[in-house]
């Protein structure tokens, strides 16, 4: 519409400013203006987009259906405006204040506060809530502005950064693969110690493929199987089976040699469903100059193949 390109930011507020108050006199005292200005401005949007967009009442204003319409418009861009003013405004500014996030406990441990202490020399005014839970967190309600998740990506209300995939690794000691060999396809796992995780919803099924291919579920037993990741890890390490862990969890294991990855040309998973590990923040905030400096940090430390599932 060529009337659009006459419209300013200023007329267009004046306009929200009126459907929201339904007056042009309580919006021209708001405004510091004689009511016959709003008036005017209003009636040269008019002329500008031929349409009318209000019914004028003797006590009240009310949109006309084109008048919603670029009602509704109109918000949207004057938020998108008032975002990249306060972006600009941000922009050289330091990061400061309160950052409440919320993360997995044991990823938290392992992946989180190892960099505290350089996130917080780094930014000095930054205040840190930090949160440690399994369970799922609404963040509009918990009032977290960041979550580290893992798991299937479900939430269209969120927004999400891809930290990496959710990758599996089967492991077992040196000690163990001595004593009762190492398997070279799904199936030998009949054959061996398996110590399987087992949470609330019962003990983990562990699925294989080959790249590309369907997943397949294996069953698999063991003398151990317990709801702690760190207690089956360690019971693989001290040769009392295999595990199948996340490689964010057992990595550090496998390159220090007291783990040993096996079945290395298959995919392994809990799930059929393809999982990240990522962190989100509410769709409907603006990403603060605070917030996405957090993220950011924690981007750069994991780096773009993260520290964990490097050889």
């Amino acid at each position: 519409m060529q009337g659009l390109d006459e419209l300013g930011f200023k007329a267009l507020r004046l306009f929200v400013a009126v459907l929201d108050q339904g007056s042009f006199s309580e919006v021209a005292r708001r405004e510091g203006l004689a009511p016959s200005s709003i008036s005017r401005q209003i009636q040269l949007m008019e002329q500008a987009l031929n349409q009318q967009l209000l019914y004028r009442h003797t006590r009240a204003v009310s949109p006309t259906e084109a008048g919603r319409l670029l009602g509704h418009h109109a918000r949207l861009l004057l938020v998108q405006l008032e975002e990249a003013e306060q972006a600009l405004q941000e922009q050289h500014s330091e990061p400061a204040g309160l950052v409440r996030i919320n993360a997995p406990v044991v990823f938290g441990q392992r992946h989180l506060t190892p960099w505290l202490g350089p996130l917080c020399e780094r930014y000095p005014k930054l205040q840190l809530d930090i949160q440690q839970t399994d369970s799922y967190v609404d963040p509009l309600q918990q009032g977290a502005d960041l979550l580290f998740r893992i798991g299937p990506l479900h939430d269209s209300s969120m927004q999400a950064r891809i930290v990496a995939p959710h990758r599996f690794l089967i492991a077992a000691s040196p000690a163990y693969l001595a004593r009762h060999g190492t398997p070279r396809k799904p199936q030998d796992l009949a054959a061996h110690q398996c110590l399987a995780y087992k949470g609330v919803t019962g003990q983990q099924r562990w699925f294989f493929r080959r790249p590309g291919q369907a997943w397949t579920p294996y069953s698999v037993r063991g003398p151990i199987t317990g709801n702690h990741a760190d207690t089956l890890t360690q019971a693989a390490v001290q040769g009392l089976g295999l595990v199948m862990f996340p490689s964010w969890l057992i990595g550090e294991a496998v390159r220090s040699g007291t783990l040993v990855p096996v079945l290395s040309d298959y995919e392994a998973s809990n799930s059929l469903e393809p999982q990240q590990i990522a962190i989100l923040w509410p769709g409907s905030r603006r990403l603060s100059v605070k917030v996405r400096t957090v993220i950011d940090f924690f981007l750069e430390r994991f780096g773009e193949v993260p520290y964990w599932d490097r050889p």
